[in-house]
């Protein structure tokens, strides 16, 4: 439950702007509190030239209201000419690096939040309701000073943001970070990943099978939630589908395995489905989004092939430790016990989604196949054998997609001696 909600505030827009939009409500109504009804106890403590009187305050605060809604809508039409780029020129599946990311939406709030403030405390500020000086107007000078500074900051974001280089390393370390979460996970409770199903005591006689309640892709699988449901219970559990996939009410996306007559399971609780894939537990999208930048690089309408060449060797991180998780199956033990069972990529899958559609749209640049031989040598150098195996396979595969007769003297040179590398090592 706990990650659910964390992905559903890391997918939303609003989260962040209305956060700060309340905490300057609160701030106004503390301020407007101050001038009206405790100017009286707190004034021994305010210093005078802190205070204005209240038609400048009115004057300063219409200023700031105004100022400040200019500055969100200039930061919200910069944002969409910042989404515009990310999905013309580096890829849809790109967008929410942006429009989620906490400094961005920090910005926004932060200009709403004095917004907020501004026109709110400029409501209260009437000589009806007071006939003495007022903090209102100095302490949204101070906000305005502060929205300033996250407006310069917001630039220098922006200007990052739409360097290939910045977003490249980004997702590397976004993937990264999701491995070794995985990783940990695993480490914790002493559970395997394997290549074959590990066998289910013959006393579990009866199976229910438990389908998807709508359609779309598995962006979250609550394992814990599912292991302690299964000790509680005395089930053994199959999740049939691994995250990424799509699935429809049809799918069967989860195998109960028990002793009993009936299993009831609210498969929402524990799986979430939605309408596009998250990079929350989904190792191979983080991956696939540096591929499409990739693809998107090498097509004849954009041509830059270093940009793809960036992001083959930034391959080599995730997909070397992804390997670290390899295999058919992860099994989450009890005692001894296999309770849990979940699907998942194995290194044959990784390394071919990772592989195809750039060796396919590369296949007349040597650049790109040098540099997959590159990235493909890194990963031998620091993997098992089981996965060198892979390795050798997938680059006898990228090496036949090639077009041969592309390659003159000198390049099948270079190419010829990545391969007797590669082989070797």
């Amino acid at each position: 439950m706990i990650k659910k909600i964390i992905l559903h505030i890391k997918e939303s827009i609003w989260f962040i702007p209305g956060t700060y939009s309340v905490l300057s409500f609160l701030l106004a109504v503390v301020v407007i509190l101050i001038d009206t009804v405790y100017y009286e106890e707190v004034q021994q403590y305010i210093p005078s030239f802190l205070t204005t009187t209240v038609d400048l305050a009115q004057t300063t605060l219409a200023s700031l209201s105004a100022a400040l809604l200019t500055m969100t809508t200039i930061t919200f039409s910069t944002i969409m000419v910042v989404l515009t780029t990310y999905s013309s020129q580096f890829s849809p599946r790109t967008l929410k690096n942006f429009t989620t990311n906490q400094t961005t939406m920090r910005v926004l709030g932060i200009f709403m939040g004095g917004f907020v403030y501004s026109i709110l405390t400029l409501l209260f500020m009437r000589k009806e309701l007071i006939d003495h000086e007022v903090i209102a107007a100095t302490i949204g000078v101070i906000t305005a000073f502060v929205c300033l500074a996250f407006f310069a900051f917001f630039l220098h974001r922006v200007a990052s943001s739409i360097q290939v280089s910045n977003l490249i390393k980004e997702l590397t370390d976004d993937s990264l970070t999701m491995i070794r979460e995985a990783t940990t996970a695993l480490d914790n409770g002493g559970n395997k990943i394997s290549n074959s199903k590990p066998h289910f005591p013959s006393s579990y006689v009866n199976v229910t099978e438990v389908n998807a309640t709508n359609y779309g892709y598995v962006k979250l699988i609550d394992y814990e939630g599912l292991l302690s449901l299964a000790i509680n219970n005395d089930y053994v559990i199959e999740v049939n589908e691994y995250i990424g996939s799509f699935v429809t009410p049809e799918s069967n996306i989860l195998s109960i395995y028990h002793c009993g007559d009936e299993a009831n399971v609210a498969v929402n609780q524990f799986i979430t489905v939605g309408d596009e894939r998250s990079s929350v537990q989904d190792i191979d999208f983080g991956i696939q989004k540096m591929v499409e930048i990739a693809l998107r690089a090498i097509s004849p309408g954009i041509n830059d092939p270093n940009t793809a060449i960036a992001c083959i060797d930034y391959l080599r991180l995730p997909l070397v430790e992804a390997f670290q998780l390899g295999g058919n199956y992860i099994t989450y033990y009890e005692e001894g016990n296999a309770r849990i069972v979940g699907s998942q990529k194995n290194v044959d899958e990784l390394l071919y989604s990772t592989f195809y559609q750039i060796s396919f749209y590369g296949k007349e640049d040597v650049s790109i196949l040098l540099a997959i031989f590159d990235t493909l040598i890194y990963i031998s150098q620091n993997s098992n054998d089981v996965v060198k195996k892979k390795v050798l396979e997938i680059s006898e595969y990228v090496m036949n997609r090639f077009d041969q007769d592309a390659l003159d003297v000198l390049d099948r040179k270079h190419v010829d001696a990545k391969r007797v590398k590669l082989v070797g090592i």
